[in-house]
């Protein structure tokens, strides 16, 4: 019998030692800024040079400012130029690590979709990378012949560069999708299409999953000092040409706008706040609110007790985040307490969890599902198996730092698969 074993660790590190997953915390700048890691100037980095001239016009900007550039503008925006996921790129997600992940995922999506009572399915993929996870949920439902003919599918999609990568997985064709256009997955009779607005989707029954899309929402940054709170800004220094971290020497709109929120905070000396990741909670629940389903959200995170979280990756390390931007991803840890306080303020929908990525896996079955897949294979079949389904439940990879949220319409009186009690 193959048995997932939580003391097998050392098999994890024999197998793969390079790799570093998006779940470092708690890191400070001073430490990332020290590394031996190579530090772009504006003489070399033409991202840099950008905001060093707006920065010389208008002053310091906000991190939420810096991340935006940094991920999406359109001649150096990491997102826009660069293959971001896998051994290839600068990080690795739960869907490449383990098609046991996709295919949990799936059972998670046909279990709330059948305590519906509705034939259509309108399943949404927020961030969907290189369509891997989505690919792995559709073999599931083609090989369960779920709900075939009324099923459409929706990948909510910012690069253009990444939506082309989606239709090789999904479409096995290399061309530029256009937004909103119907197409067909091979070999079924599913509908396709890519979105850049929630409006554009059908209004109906809707499923959302979300696996590392808020993680990458641009935060604002916010140090409790002796004045009181000051937002965390970005400079640039003439002497090194590089980025560097400044505090506001007064207050700035975002710190006036959540100054009753910074007040009442005792217990933290720095705050992470992303209203864009706010906006998108929001209109993922009024459209729950008011069509039915339920979302599936699983990002890094916390509930409100972490401070300093804002990394750079590059090649599967750790760097400081000002170190190369446009060329290395960044990210900040979600705080679902902040998703869930801002879902709540829409009617009509309640919420379960977080819960660890281990406790909601091992609750979907990952280990029957592991036994069957490693059924009559080779030993280093086998040990790879193992190693891959570590990384997804053990607490020193994703098994602790990865969270998920549920959010339902709150007419659906079933407990969502996974999880246990609403929050």
């Amino acid at each position: 019998m193959f048995v997932i074993r939580q003391k097998s660790r050392a098999i994890v590190r024999q197998i793969d030692r390079l790799i570093l997953y998006r779940n470092q915390s708690n890191i400070s700048n001073e430490s990332t800024h020290s590394s031996s890691a190579t530090w772009a100037s504006s003489d070399t980095n033409g991202l840099i040079k950008q905001l060093s001239t707006r920065i010389k016009a208008g002053g310091p900007i906000t991190i939420a400012d810096f991340m935006r550039e940094s991920l999406l503008n359109p001649q150096y925006g990491y997102y826009t130029r660069h293959e971001v996921f896998g051994r290839k790129g600068d990080f690795i997600t739960a869907p490449e690590i383990s098609q046991i992940f996709g295919e949990l995922l799936a059972v998670w999506i046909m279990y709330e979709h059948s305590n519906s009572g509705s034939k259509d399915l309108q399943l949404v993929e927020l961030g969907p990378g290189r369509g891997t996870l989505m690919n792995d949920i559709v073999r599931v439902l083609r090989k369960r012949k779920y709900v075939d003919a009324h099923t459409s599918i929706a990948l909510y999609e910012a690069s253009a560069l990444m939506r082309r990568r989606q239709a090789e997985t999904l479409l096995h064709r290399s061309f530029d999708p256009v937004i909103s256009n119907d197409y067909r997955i091979p070999d079924g009779n599913y509908s396709l299409m890519w979105i850049d607005d929630l409006k554009q989707l059908q209004a109906r029954k809707t499923y959302f999953v979300t696996n590392e899309l808020f993680d990458a929402y641009p935060i604002h940054k916010f140090q409790k000092t002796p004045q009181g709170w000051r937002e965390v800004m970005i400079d640039w220094n003439p002497t090194t040409k590089q980025l560097q971290y400044v505090l506001s020497s007064k207050q700035t709109i975002m710190s006036r706008l959540y100054q009753n929120f910074l007040n009442g905070i005792d217990d933290r000396q720095h705050v992470e706040i992303s209203p864009e990741r706010s906006v998108m909670m929001q209109g993922i629940c009024k459209h729950l609110s008011t069509h039915g389903g339920s979302a599936l959200i699983g990002d890094y995170g916390h509930w409100g007790e972490k401070e300093d979280t804002l990394r750079g990756f590059r090649k599967h390390e750790v760097v400081d985040a000002l170190s190369d931007p446009g060329n290395i991803d960044i990210t900040a840890d979600v705080d679902f307490e902040e998703l869930a306080l801002s879902g709540s303020q829409i009617a009509n929908v309640h919420f379960y969890g977080p819960v660890s990525q281990r406790n909601f896996l091992y609750n979907l079955g990952i280990d029957i599902r592991a036994s069957t897949l490693a059924r009559d294979k080779s030993p280093e079949e086998q040990k790879e198996i193992l190693s891959a389904v570590e990384k997804l439940v053990s607490p020193e990879y994703m098994g602790e730092r990865f969270l998920y949220l549920c959010v339902q319409n709150a007419n659906n009186k079933n407990e969502p698969a996974g999880f246990s009690s609403p929050h």
